[in-house]
């Protein structure tokens, strides 16, 4: 028996909600009882005493014959139940990926050892009835077109990034939105969505959000990270889930709500798309900023990319500490690694790490000891890499150390840098450092209720009875870009009562989280778009590649 057309009302066991799904079973393991409910059955294809099958002799043709059954049974929404050598049948099916299954259940099938672990990751699975499909039958519309985003691979160090441009030139078409894109590099494309304002005099709004998405261990995922996974509660798992392309489809959808109630406003509102954000925005947002299609777009103010929050409240960056990466090279006397040799490049280093590492522990026991404090507003670093040496038995004449420094926005920069120099010093002759990056243009956004843009902002939210908790960022964002030439910006993810797993395994967003993020911004983007303040005010002088002046 091959299959048969059973509806039920849940998996048994699933506690699932109900669902219309039929259940097919795959040969070789059918109860009679279950044999006996199906509407055509065309035997244990080349087993037992059937007729020998030309079909059954490949892989392709088993897969074939399987999707026919479907087809001939009419069978929709069904979930594929494969015990022992069925298998050989349901596998090749599977790994086609031509099916419509609501679920696999396997059950030790056979001819698993065929197919590689990137096969079986590249198949639609699900689990405990959640779905893994384009859109559920009663899901939100907002929340499929964030799967939908989700699936796109954007994952550096490879991000396909002319699919996300494709998908967002199709939304932009949608929504009647202008399109633009800007080659800022080769291959790095920054899109622009614009809804016009109706009075062009006025500075623009900016809702900035990146493209690409950090690496995944796919190993340390319960779902395929790149398969927008809902499970039964809602959440959904994906790379870039809460990093950012939430942010990216509720700027969209907001939009698109506003439009389609008739509104307008007297600001233009550019969605600006930009990649190369998780390795430092140097093809991205930091080119972006010194080009004249930027400073065509008259920005006034922008939002850009936040936190999740645990608690119920909302936190808002208006500001971010300065990355500095810094690599410290010692070079001493070589020799045999069984002598005492004296003045050796690692003594020297291990003076110098110790000296950063002490300075290290003050600032994260200044941290735990005032409870007003967040990690913005504290110098962290940490040691990231040592380098050198050739052999166990010969002592390097070179050894480096590399350290990520975040510098809080109110520290002296010359002045750390000078207390950089001296810890090197005080090691010996032969230290030195030099940076990989230096960000040097820190800037703060006013979030003084005298501030006609925080006012907005932070009256919005009050008016919709969020808490705000505004700190500052303790990485680095696109924002620092923005503020650097002139451009007000606030770090706004609305995710509350949500843990901070970007970057993290299984990283995740409850629908209801999203969608009320999609609500938060239908009521901000008013708000800001208002005549409430002058045009910008350009600094005299422009941002020079790499922060560092």
């Amino acid at each position: 028996m091959w299959g048969c057309q059973a509806p039920l009302s849940r998996p048994p066991g699933s506690g699932e909600a109900p669902m219309s799904q039929s259940w097919l079973v795959s040969p070789l393991a059918t109860p009679p009882s279950f044999t006996a409910r199906c509407s055509r059955s065309t035997g244990h294809a080349g087993f037992g005493n059937s007729a020998p099958s030309k079909e059954a002799n490949t892989e392709a043709g088993r897969a074939e014959l399987l999707e026919r059954v479907l087809r001939d049974l009419e069978v929709h929404n069904a979930v594929l139940v494969s015990p022992s050598l069925s298998g050989r049948y349901a596998l090749p099916f599977l790994i086609q990926g031509h099916h419509q299954l609501r679920g696999f259940v396997p059950i030790a099938p056979a001819s698993t050892q065929n197919y590689t672990q990137e096969q079986f990751w590249a198949v639609k699975l699900t689990k405990r009835g959640a779905m893994a499909s384009e859109g559920l039958e009663g899901e939100h519309p907002s929340v499929t077109l964030f799967r939908r985003y989700l699936r796109i691979r954007t994952v550096q160090p490879e991000p396909d990034y002319g699919a996300a441009v494709a998908f967002l030139e199709e939304r932009a078409h949608q929504l009647g939105l202008g399109c633009q894109k800007v080659e800022v590099a080769p291959g790095y494309v920054v899109t622009i969505l614009t809804w016009p304002g109706t009075n062009p005099r006025l500075s623009s709004l900016i809702l900035n959000s990146h493209t690409d998405v950090v690496p995944v261990f796919k190993e340390h995922w319960s779902h395929d990270p790149f398969e927008a996974f809902k499970d039964a509660e809602g959440y959904i798992y994906a790379r870039g889930a809460q990093d950012m392309k939430c942010v990216s489809i509720q700027y969209l959808e907001a939009v698109r709500r506003l439009k389609a109630e008739g509104r307008h406003f007297p600001r233009t509102i550019h969605m600006t798309f930009v990649p190369d954000e998780e390795v430092g925005g140097h093809k991205g947002m930091e080119l972006f900023v010194q080009r004249p299609e930027f400073r065509a777009l008259k920005a006034g103010f922008a939002l850009d990319e936040g936190l999740a929050n645990p608690t119920d409240a909302f936190t808002v960056f208006y500001s971010e500490r300065s990355p500095w990466w810094v690599r410290i090279t010692s070079t001493g006397n070589p020799g045999h690694g069984s002598r005492f040799i004296e003045d050796t490049a690692a003594e020297k280093l291990h003076k110098v790490v110790s000296s950063i590492l002490t300075f290290r522990e003050k600032e994260r026991q200044r941290l735990q000891s005032n409870p007003h404090l967040k990690a913005g507003a504290v110098t962290s670093v940490n040691l990231t890499k040592l380098e050198g040496g050739v052999a166990y038995n010969v002592v390097p004449a070179t050894m480096s150390a590399s350290f990520d420094f975040r510098v809080a926005p109110d520290v002296e920069l010359k002045a750390f840098e000078e207390q950089l120099q001296g810890w090197c010093q005080a090691a010996g002759d032969g230290v030195t450092f030099d940076f990989a990056q230096k960000w040097t243009e820190s800037r703060v956004t006013s979030t003084d209720d005298s501030d006609p843009w925080w006012a907005a902002f932070s009256g919005a939210c009050k008016d919709m009875n969020l808490t705000l908790e505004p700190e500052i960022f303790p990485a680095a964002t696109d924002s620092r870009y923005l503020r650097a030439v002139g451009v007000p910006a606030l770090g706004f993810s609305p995710m509350n009562l949500t843990p901070v797993l970007l970057h993290d395994h299984d990283e995740r967003l409850h629908e209801a989280v999203f969608l009320r993020g999609v609500d938060i911004y239908t009521r901000l983007l008013p708000a800001l778009a208002s005549g409430l303040a002058g045009p910008p005010r350009w600094p005299a002088k422009a941002l020079a590649p790499g922060g560092a002046h």
